[in-house]
């Protein structure tokens, strides 16, 4: 046994090729709309958010806030995301998503990535991924705490 297969079985690796697929595919459909893929996961994690620093947006985005820099710029130059500037700490800026900008194109790519994923599995065995995936996600979410 080779050393790939060795822990191609465990779910682990599974979860690692499917994330891999999971971003080709958006990076490849996100080029049509002229976003990049950590645009696209910028905005996502902003939606519904009242706001939220650099800082702590990269922490959840696992990457360093410099990183973020050269994408908050872009969407901050196309108007979809502006910083307001916190009223406790005038150093401290909120991201937040420009509530005119329309992200029905992006939105509709994570209904067909959903679409594809899915197709040809079961409803029973969809609803009973849910739950174990969101059983694993409680499991680490707790261990971070």
């Amino acid at each position: 046994m080779n050393k790939v297969s060795e822990y191609s079985h465990l779910i682990v690796s599974q979860l690692g090729r499917l994330s891999r697929y999971n971003s080709q595919w958006l990076t490849k459909r996100l080029r049509q709309t002229d976003t990049s893929l950590q645009e696209f996961r910028i905005a996502g994690l902003l939606v519904g958010e009242a706001g939220i620093n650099q800082k702590e947006l990269a922490e959840k985005l696992s990457v360093k806030p410099a990183t973020l820099s050269v994408a908050i710029a872009k969407l901050e130059k196309k108007g979809s995301i502006r910083r307001r500037a916190s009223v406790q700490d005038k150093r401290v800026n909120y991201l937040e998503l420009v509530e005119s900008v329309d992200f029905k194109k992006n939105a509709q790519l994570v209904f067909e990535l959903e679409s594809k994923l899915t197709q040809g599995i079961a409803a029973d065995d969809l609803r009973v991924a849910k739950i174990v995936f969101q059983k694993m996600i409680d499991n680490l979410d707790n261990e971070s705490v």
